[in-house]
């Protein structure tokens, strides 16, 4: 816990400052300074918008009677890209900016979700896997598990009637 509050709170900042002295010293003060609250304001009117725009999203999926489960992570996403935005510093900025885009946002969701998904398969046990008959009419089946290319091969028929 002590490591994440010496990174958090003092080697972050140590770092947005040096970076913010480099490009200060660059293209000077002024500019630095406009460029910092250009993209908090950038930041706070891309927040809204996207925001307004997936929760439409997540909206029109729970009409359809599907989970809003990429829109809500998109949410979270946005809300942190805004946040990360608002805080002075190119580099939370960068973040941020790279949050608010899009398509890389709904790539991250997707994965986050890919992973969650996968991490509740591993822990109920349940493998996640493509399955084929080998021929029309033949009572063979093969498994071939999508997280460790493994194959179960087996036969199946119908339960026997008491």
């Amino acid at each position: 816990m002590l490591k994440i509050f010496v990174v958090v709170f003092i080697l972050v900042p140590l770092f947005e400052l040096y970076v913010l002295i480099e490009v200060g010293s660059v293209i000077g003060a002024l500019p630095t300074i406009f460029l910092t609250v250009a993209t908090a304001i950038l930041g706070a009117w891309l927040m809204r918008h996207q925001g307004l725009q997936v929760m439409q999203e997540a909206q029109l999926a729970m009409a359809k009677g599907e989970a809003p489960e990429q829109q809500v992570i998109e949410g979270v996403l946005i809300f942190l890209g805004g946040a990360l935005l608002l805080l002075p510093g190119l580099v939370s900025d960068t973040l941020g900016l790279i949050l608010l885009v899009p398509p890389l946002r709904a790539a991250f969701a997707r994965a986050w979700l890919r992973r969650v998904a996968q991490q509740r398969a591993a822990r109920s046990g349940v493998v996640e896997a493509e399955w084929q008959v080998k021929e029309a009419g033949a009572k063979h089946i093969e498994f071939k598990s999508t997280q460790d290319g493994k194959i179960i091969e087996g036969e199946w028929g119908e339960a026997p009637k008491k």
